[in-house]
């Protein structure tokens, strides 16, 4: 599993920093030359060999800086590249969804609304159609669009742009020379931290000029001195001392240098708990945390939990990625008590579907992935067995199957058939919901209700019991599905003949 931990050199002379920025510049104006060689619809392309060497003698740079600024602009385009089969599926969704609601919108507010924005989102899915129907891939900005704009617009000088444009340089690791050759991390004799860095600059003699920088890698101490949370600076020199291969990606912002240096992190062998005997959680994931429910061998339900974090609906930046990763942990450490395996939805993070601001922000995948990752990295670490299934009406079922049937929330009810799931149990549909889909649809449609297959089964079941919800009328005229929460689940009830 690979880590990435982030550090920072230390103060230098201004003649060391001088030199770094040199390199700097000429290694992003490197990948620019390449990226313009190698993109799909290049003027002047070239195969990667002869690109290698001319990238050598026209910014001076050595074998391994040219090797890695040609597979830094590939990794460019190739990320490009899924980048616009994704954003055409996610247009194309978005643009099926909004004439939906178009046929039904009544208002004339809400018509117009609709029309811009499927105009809007006609235009990108036309931009993204050609890109693939050609092979081509949109305009990269170096240095970022909205900075670009900025400097248009006059609102940051030529010299800050310039600094966006090449403040970087990365170099990989290879274990056949003991590590990083460009960019080593070496220990004096009083165990001080030095990055070694490669300027690209030859001295009188063929050997090229390195500098010494003093590198900062992170460890917190407690006032006992015991290290709190992961210890990344051991992780870091353990490498270093064995001669692993690391990778070092350096960065310039607000006056400071920052490093990555990604590892390979050697987790325990993760070990079955045997679900089959044991049990198994099943987790759902939702924007303000996770939702728990343990499960027996048989798939019956024995207890739930939920961990959540209701601000992490508002933070913003580091404090919303942090608020991910101690929710992640706290999970863990209560998974690894009871000693079960895991179930968790594998999840296709996509952008396409259409809102307000606060619901995308509340909703937005950003959270999701973080919680998940930070969630299946965790139990790596810890060696607990995690098992994805496809997320495919979770909530759908667990909301008419198991909601009431346990007075859980929604959330819960969705975790435990992720857990029934992964277990190799289906749902079927219970004689309640067949009898109010009976009563409900004319013949021709039951027939065919029962014709279709499970999950469409669950579809169906889902947009009849909404619709009747919406047309069932509280005392005053006021449509519950528009009410409160307890109001909508009162109304579902009393249809499923429950209340």
């Amino acid at each position: 599993m690979k880590t990435t931990i982030k550090a920072k050199l230390l103060e230098m002379p201004s003649e060391e920093s001088e030199k770094i920025n040199n390199l700097m510049l000429k290694f992003s104006s490197a990948i620019r030359f390449a990226f313009n060689r190698r993109k799909p619809d290049a003027y002047d392309s070239m195969n990667k060999g002869d690109l290698e060497k001319l990238l050598q003698s026209k910014y001076k740079l050595n074998s391994r800086y040219a090797k890695d600024a040609v597979m830094k602009a590939d990794s460019i385009i190739s990320s490009q590249k899924e980048l616009v089969k994704e954003y055409h599926s996610n247009y194309k969704s978005k643009v099926k969804q909004v004439k939906q609601e178009l046929k039904i919108a009544k208002s004339k507010q809400k018509i117009h609304a609709l029309k811009t924005k499927l105009d809007k989102y006609q235009r990108k899915l036309e931009k993204y159609q050609k890109h693939l129907d050609n092979g081509t891939i949109p305009k990269v900005i170096f240095g970022g669009k909205e900075n670009y704009k900025a400097r248009c617009e006059g609102k940051i000088s030529n010299q800050e742009w310039k600094e966006l444009r090449n403040n970087k340089f990365c170099s990989r690791g290879d274990k056949t020379k003991k590590g990083n050759l460009n960019t080593r991390i070496v220990l004096d004799k009083e165990d001080n931290i030095f990055l070694r860095i490669n300027t690209s600059v030859k001295k009188n003699s063929s050997r090229y000029e390195y500098i010494k920088v003093p590198l900062y890698l992170p460890q917190k101490e407690n006032l006992e001195g015991e290290v709190n949370g992961r210890d990344y600076k051991s992780m870091v020199l353990k490498a270093v001392n064995k001669e692993k291969p690391y990778y070092v990606e350096v960065i310039h912002k607000d006056n400071q240098y920052f490093v990555h240096i990604t590892i390979e992190e050697k987790t325990p062998e993760i070990k079955s708990a045997n679900p089959e005997q044991v049990g198994i959680i099943g987790i759902d994931t939702n924007p303000d945390g996770f939702a728990l429910t343990c499960l027996d061998q048989e798939g019956n339900y024995k207890w739930h939990k939920c961990i959540t974090n209701p601000e992490l609906t508002s933070a913003k930046g580091n404090r919303r990625t942090n608020l991910c990763g101690e929710l992640a942990k706290e999970v863990v450490e209560f998974i690894k008590e009871k000693g079960y395996s895991v179930a968790i939805e594998d999840l296709e993070f996509k952008r396409n579907r259409y809102g307000n601001k606060k619901f995308e922000r509340a909703s937005h995948q950003f959270v999701y992935r973080k919680l998940l990752t930070f969630l299946e990295r965790g139990c790596k670490r810890k060696g607990i067995e995690v098992i994805k299934i496809n997320p495919a009406f979770t909530s759908i079922i667990g909301k008419y199957k198991y909601q009431h049937q346990f007075g859980i929330s929604v959330h819960n009810s969705a975790a435990l058939v992720i857990g029934r799931r992964a277990l190799g149990f289906n749902e079927r549909i219970p004689k309640q919901l067949i009898q109010v889909m009976s009563s409900y649809l004319k013949r021709v449609k039951f027939t065919k209700f029962i014709s279709s297959s499970q999950w469409s089964k669950w579809g169906k079941i889902d947009y009849l019991i909404k619709t009747l919800i919406k047309n069932i009328k509280k005392k005053g005229g006021e449509n519950p599905a528009y009410s409160k929460d307890y109001a909508y689940s009162r109304y579902r009830k009393r249809l499923l003949g429950i209340a």
